[in-house]
């Protein structure tokens, strides 16, 4: 019998089932990775699996005996789980977030062993974070701040492993580094390893199994060549692909189908949005310069995008555009006019910023989040008016959330996360819109 399985589990958030009636098994020693649509159920069965989010019905069970009955210790000693969105307390060093993945096997008011020395070396070392073990996580790149919480996972030490969206805002480089450790802990240590991943081709080249999910149901379970079809791909996300082999390992991937790319859209009638420039632009956090005097320009009525490997400066340089971060010299000029010296509202009215991993108010629903783009739009005493609910119906309907607008923000999967973000920036209606990472927890049919 493997080791862990769930047997006829419903999982919900409120009165919203988001699995239903589903059993899963997990074979020991191997690689398996659940793929399907953004709001199918991927985390929440995780998560149901590591006995984080509670079950409304069903079992999960764990070395023949049910989880719930173990107690919690004994269960992140045999269990890790990189959740999919994690918050560090402010202040916290890389190295104290990574000795936290010990706190299973230590003692009451016992201080760390030299074995909790070496796991947390080891760890630092797997997630090439030694160099930053003394840096807080808050000033961290998404990608830097992403391979900590992995190395946290990895000090855990636990022969079970289960990884949400474990590549999430690393660059190409690091997702090779991290999916070539995912495959070596396996390999080498026996590491049963579960991961939820949205780039299918990814989920092909390091997995033994992939599991299908639709409509809080496994659709498909198989080998990466038994489930990723062309078929499978229509019926998970609506997007037509192709099948190719790779040249070197002959692992399969995809290859969506071309698609019509709509023309630009012009506003009042030809003006094409405001000019954004750099002069000599430095800025960093504390004593360390991430910026070092850049100077360009982006064209208006273009889609220019930034890219470079993780901390590189590619988000702050959007911070200081958007007035969050204070540079130490040069400027970024809107229309020829320093941003700095502008009223805020009058700069949100031009630019609309989506940051990287923000997180709302706990309780909001997703159309009072949307609607909180309006508020440049809105005089002192904020009265709503047809034209802000004009945008955010619009801005709802364009993002595909018009039936998830009473749902709290906290209870949706990433992507629907992501798009109840972008719809706000949208509604927000300004000529030039910052998007930081705007794919990220995006199923391949909500990217495209």
């Amino acid at each position: 019998m493997n080791r862990l399985h769930g047997q006829n589990l419903t999982l919900a958030y409120g009165d919203d089932p988001i699995v239903v009636d589903t059993s899963i098994e997990i074979e020991d020693g191997l690689i398996t990775t659940i793929i399907g649509p953004n709001g199918c159920g991927k985390s929440t069965l995780l998560r149901g699996l590591a006995r984080i989010h509670r079950l409304s019905a069903g079992a999960v069970v764990l070395d023949g005996q049910m989880i719930h009955q173990l107690p919690s210790r004994e269960v992140a000693k045999r269990l890790g789980l990189l959740a999919q969105q994690s918050q560090a307390p402010d202040g916290l060093t890389v190295e104290d977030l990574v000795r936290r993945g010990r706190f299973p096997h230590q003692g009451f008011l016992q201080p760390p062993t030299a074995g909790d020395d070496a796991a947390v070396e080891h760890a630092l070392l797997l997630a090439g974070m030694a160099e930053l073990r003394s840096r807080p996580v808050d000033e961290l790149s998404g990608g830097q701040r992403q391979r900590a919480w992995i190395a946290m996972a990895l000090a855990q030490e636990t022969p079970l492993l289960l990884l949400d969206e474990p590549t999430t805002y690393l660059d190409v480089a690091h997702q090779l580094e991290i999916m070539e450790l995912v495959g070596r802990l396996n390999r080498e240590e026996n590491r049963t390893i579960v991961m939820v991943l949205h780039d299918i081709n990814e989920a092909s080249r390091n997995s033994d199994r992939i599991i299908a999910m639709i409509d809080g149901r496994i659709d498909s379970t198989g080998t990466p060549e038994e489930v990723i079809t062309p078929e499978m791909m229509l019926r998970l996300y609506g997007v037509d692909c192709a099948i190719r082999r790779h040249p070197q390992d002959q692992s399969i991937y995809i290859v969506p189908a071309p698609m019509s790319i709509p023309d630009k859209i012009v506003r009042d009638g030809g003006t094409a949005g405001p000019a954004i420039r750099f002069d000599g632009l430095g800025a960093g956090y504390g004593e360390r310069r991430i910026l070092d005097r850049i100077s360009t320009h982006i064209p208006p009525g273009s889609i220019t995008t930034i890219i470079g490997p993780n901390a590189c400066g590619k988000s702050t340089l959007l911070r200081c555009c958007t007035c969050l971060l204070k540079p130490v010299c040069g400027c970024s000029r809107l229309e020829e006019v320093d941003v700095r010296s502008m009223k805020r509202k009058a700069l949100a009215r031009q630019m609309a910023y989506m940051s990287q991993g923000a997180i709302p108010p706990s309780g909001f629903v997703v159309e009072d989040l949307v609607a909180f783009g309006r508020m440049p739009h809105q005089g002192l005493l904020r009265q709503w008016r047809r034209e802000d609910e004009d945008a955010v119906e619009k801005a709802l309907t364009q993002c595909n959330l018009c039936e998830l607008r009473y749902r709290e923000i906290d209870t949706l999967s990433g992507g629907q996360r992501q798009r109840a973000w972008f719809a706000m920036a949208m509604a927000q209606d300004t000529p030039v819109l910052m998007l930081d990472e705007p794919t990220t927890f995006l199923d391949i049919g909500a990217q495209i």
